[in-house]
């Protein structure tokens, strides 16, 4: 057996392997109590699963956005403010983005061809908003109407079909709808 020097601590290796076995069960206890903690309250920050509506996360530059005005105030999730919580939130079922559905070519000599952005209003109907963009470079959305209905309106109006009518305002004309196909429905059957 060796001597500790006066004012040096001596621990032998005997000493160190219990010090070290009764640590790491302390240890494993202490960490499989914090993440019970955590999965009960689910998670650190509660403020997670507030719904921000998509209409304030996309650019202006976005060609998917459609071309409405939104005049309201917005308070980011970090202000921590009562008016921050979300207001005036769809209670539809779908609230599905804009996409391109189909093209428009202008009635009389053709040569003019819109894209047609669209996406359904309600799942239980057929309803539609839809909008187009002008051909130049500065790509303006621009509203549409089919059968005399406004077609950017919350109410939105009729599906279109092949060869339908449609007025576009920035034109001041007719256009003829021509739509994509639709993709059939496809699933993964070991999911």
């Amino acid at each position: 057996m060796s001597k500790c020097p006066p004012g040096v601590i001596c621990i032998e290796n005997v000493s160190m392997f219990m010090i070290f076995l009764v640590c790491i069960p302390v240890i494993y206890i202490i960490y499989f109590m914090h993440q019970n903690k955590r999965a009960v309250t689910g998670g650190e920050n509660p403020n997670t699963n507030i719904y921000i509506s998509p209409q304030h996360q996309s650019s202006s530059e976005d060609i998917y956005k459609p071309p409405l005005q939104n005049n309201t105030e917005f308070y980011p999730r970090n202000s921590h403010d009562v008016r921050g919580v979300p207001i005036n939130v769809s209670t539809q079922a779908v609230d599905t983005t804009y996409k391109q559905v189909g093209i428009l070519t202008r009635g009389g000599n053709g040569d003019t061809i819109l894209p047609l952005m669209g996406r359904p209003l309600y799942t239980n109907r057929d309803k539609w908003q839809y909008y187009s963009m002008n051909d130049k470079n500065n790509a303006i959305k621009l509203p549409v109407s089919f059968q005399g209905k406004s077609c950017t309106n919350e109410y939105g109006c009729n599906s279109l079909n092949n060869g339908d009518t449609i007025y576009v305002e920035g034109y001041q004309d007719v256009f003829r709808a021509t739509m994509y196909e639709n993709n059939t429905m496809q699933y993964i059957p070991f999911l």
